[in-house]
């Protein structure tokens, strides 16, 4: 057992005195390996800062001038190879333990020396373009600056030949001495090589964090487009592609914006053109925020046909309903040769000016943007309640950036919320024709005191209701509508999930929407009033008829009545609704014309006295045609009520769909009322009888239609009640 012990304690050291030459090994080779990993990255990027050393050299001779721009970038380009070089040395001095296996130390020495030489002669051709001797800089670049370049750039191919080979080499070693090591070497190895491999990764995860940090120092935080300084990257690249279009974009809206709805919808705004913007990119080119509302693209291979047939899309695409201008004006500039971002923009901007001056006088104002005249203007044109609650709300949100609307109307005493528009949550719309209830709060001080009411912040409302908080209302803009003298609705504007601020601006463009809305509702009540009064002195007149005529008292009240049903039933327009009853009340106005002699027989007519009998709806319509005021669809019913479907009837022998409507409509009326009250010459008939009549003479003296409309007022009782009652009440209301 001893000896046992004594031997696995004698491996024990064995292993652990072979495991630690091997892991001192392996540890000198791993960092070996570093280094030279280091040292193929300080090549490429020595490779990379010569040629943009080169390529600031190139400039300078093109433009045969070192510009402040070049120059900062040539300092750059100088500093830079300056460190990688001292980098390079110190990397040579520190790899001294395996330098047998490096032979390469005296190529480093030479690289290091071509480097000076390099930079030394650029440095010269600078200084002579600086003193105007381009000719003897275009010399030395042939002579000294080229081949040194060349050389360079073919001491850093071997070097980076050299130094992977050696990278490979040393992680053979390392799996070799890995192999030849015992269990203990074996995970001691694992443990180094992992270490190896984070090494590894950190250092491609250095990389990648400062490709990730100069993307965010090079974009726009608000719209996540490259700013100036991206711009500018991207521009010289670009130049470097071949011919180029860069068109510069200038917002016409939004400080309009900022003012209806505050900087979160010109946030808002913004992003939207972004992502407009990054569409139209997306397949090539770059897009850019130079300014706060000022854009850049950058379009490669693209003429300047190509290019405004572009923008002129995207403006389509930008472009809302109410606009008064377009989203913006732009001006473009081709770019064939190289030259500066700055004198490019200035150019671009120069025919954005001159476009935006064009909108300008092509809409004949230097304003831009909505305002509260453009949109009373618009409102102006809404000529009743219902077309200024659906187009004006409508137009309302869509301008100020709201999510809904709601329009509450007095009903009596109290308040009900008649209409729920836009992007209402689900839940919301059962209020639909609920009372507005609730003793204090903003709606309640807009009605108790007939002011615009307002919250920015609606949940920090010292009273709130429930059911809108639960929904996600943010901001709310609430203004009374006020017509007779008191407050009869109220307009609110609701914005869910997000804050939206309450301009001044957004007040007076709601405040105007409800003074238009009280306004048609006021003269909706004078035109009704007007047209009640007009009605009533027709009825009168038709009762003066009647009297004469020895008609049945209350023919001509029954008949207006039994067209409003008929005509409504026929789905006629509240305009035409008007028209047939002002024809129904005036309709026998030629038989103020025809000789009592003739219009008081009470026996049957000779043929003389018929024709002039007949001559009554001619001689009424010349008659009603004087009257100022009457409508061409009642004058219409004067003078057609008497001719018949099939051509047979008169003055003017007109059939089928020749003869108005609303003629066709109060003849089957006035046959009715005719054939069931008594006259001095004939007996009443029965409804049945007279039902029978109109449908015998269906297709011959009515028309089918109208026929089968009047058999389902027949059907519906209206007809019924009417016989028994005369006109019901509010029969003559429009």
């Amino acid at each position: 057992m001893r000896d046992s012990l004594l031997g696995s304690s004698g491996w024990v050291v064995t292993l652990f005195v072979l495991t630690l030459p091997s892991a001192a090994l392996n540890t000198i080779v791993i960092q070996d390996a570093a280094r030279h990993q280091q040292a193929l990255l300080i090549l490429a990027d020595t490779r990379t800062a010569a040629l943009a050393l080169n390529a600031v050299e190139w400039q300078a001779r093109q433009r045969g001038a070192v510009t402040p721009d070049l120059r900062r970038e040539a300092n750059v380009s100088l500093e830079e190879l300056s460190r990688f070089t001292a980098q390079l040395k110190r990397l040579s001095r520190e790899d001294l333990l395996l330098s047998h296996l490096h032979p390469h130390e005296s190529q480093q020495e030479n690289l290091v020396q071509h480097i000076a030489d390099y930079t030394g002669a650029v440095q010269q051709i600078l200084t002579l373009i600086e003193r105007g001797q381009t000719q003897a800089a275009a010399q030395l670049d042939v002579l000294q600056v080229d081949p040194t370049l060349w050389t360079l750039r073919e001491q850093v191919r071997v070097l980076r030949a050299v130094e992977t080979d050696t990278v490979s080499v040393g992680q053979r070693l390392i799996l070799l001495l890995t192999a030849l090591s015992a269990l203990g070497a074996l995970l001691t190895a694992a443990l180094l090589s992992t270490r190896l491999h984070r090494s590894l990764q950190q250092t491609r995860d250095w990389h990648a964090e400062a490709q990730r940090q100069r993307e965010r120092e090079e974009r726009d935080s608000m719209t996540g487009l490259w700013n100036r300084q991206g711009l500018q990257r991207r521009f010289t690249l670009a130049q470097a592609a071949g011919p180029l279009s860069v068109a510069v974009l200038d917002l016409n809206r939004l400080k309009a914006i900022n003012d209806l709805g505050g900087h979160g919808a010109g946030d808002a705004y913004l992003q939207r053109v972004a992502r407009a913007l990054h569409g139209v990119t997306a397949q090539g080119g770059t897009a850019a925020r130079v300014g706060g509302d000022e854009f850049a693209l950058l379009l490669p291979a693209s003429s300047d046909a190509q290019a405004l047939h572009l923008l002129e899309q995207l403006s389509l695409d930008l472009q809302q309903s109410g606009d008064t201008l377009p989203p913006f004006a732009f001006g473009v500039t081709q770019v064939t040769a190289v030259t500066s971002l700055d004198r490019v923009l200035a150019l671009a901007d120069a025919a954005m000016y001159e476009h935006k001056e064009q909108q300008r006088a092509d809409l004949g104002s230097t304003r831009l943007g909505p305002s509260v005249e453009e949109f009373t203007s618009r409102l102006e044109q809404l000529e009743t309640p219902q077309a200024v609650l659906d187009e004006g709300l409508r137009l309302a949100r869509d301008m100020l950036g709201f999510h809904g609307s709601t329009y509450v109307e007095r009903r009596g005493e109290q308040f009900m919320v008649v209409r729920l528009e836009g992007e209402i949550p689900a839940e919301m719309l059962v209020r639909r024709d609920q009372p507005v209830q609730g003793e204090r709060g903003l709606m309640t001080d807009v009605l108790t005191h007939s002011v615009t009411r307002w919250s920015n912040d609606y949940p920090a409302e010292p009273y709130v209701l429930t059911s809108w908080l639960e929904a996600g209302l943010k901001s709310v803009l609430l203004v009374p509508v006020r017509y007779g003298g008191r407050v009869m609705g109220v307009i609110s504007l609701l914005h869910f999930g997000t804050w939206r601020v309450i301009t001044p601006q957004a007040r007076r463009l709601t405040e105007a929407l409800a003074s238009r809305l009280g306004h048609t509702f006021e003269q909706q009540a004078a035109l009704e009033q007007l047209r009640r009064a007009v009605q009533g002195g027709l009825l009168a007149l038709g009762a003066a008829l009647e009297e004469r005529d020895l008609e049945t008292a209350g023919h001509t009240e029954r008949v207006v009545a039994l067209a409003e049903m008929l005509g409504t039933r026929l789905g006629l327009a509240e305009t035409d609704l008007h028209a047939l009853q002002q024809g129904a009340s005036l309709h026998d106005i030629g038989k103020l014309a025809i000789p009592d002699a003739i219009l008081l027989k009470p026996g049957p007519l000779d043929e003389h006295e018929w024709s002039v009998m007949q001559d009554h709806a001619a001689r009424g319509f010349e008659i009603a045609h004087r009257l100022q005021g009457l409508m061409p669809a009642t004058l219409n019913v004067i003078r057609h009520h008497h001719e018949h479907w099939d051509g047979s009837g008169y003055p003017d022998g007109l059939s089928g769909e020749q003869i108005p409507l609303a003629a066709r409509i109060f003849a089957v009326c006035d046959v009715y009322d005719a054939l069931t009250h008594p006259r001095p010459y004939k007996a009443a008939w029965t409804h049945e009888q007279a039902i029978e009549e109109i449908r015998a003479r269906c297709g011959s003296h009515f028309d089918p239609r109208v026929v089968e409309a009047f058999l389902a007022l027949v059907d519906s009782g209206s007809v019924a009640r009417l016989q028994r009652t005369g006109a019901p009440s509010g029969a003559l209301r429009s």
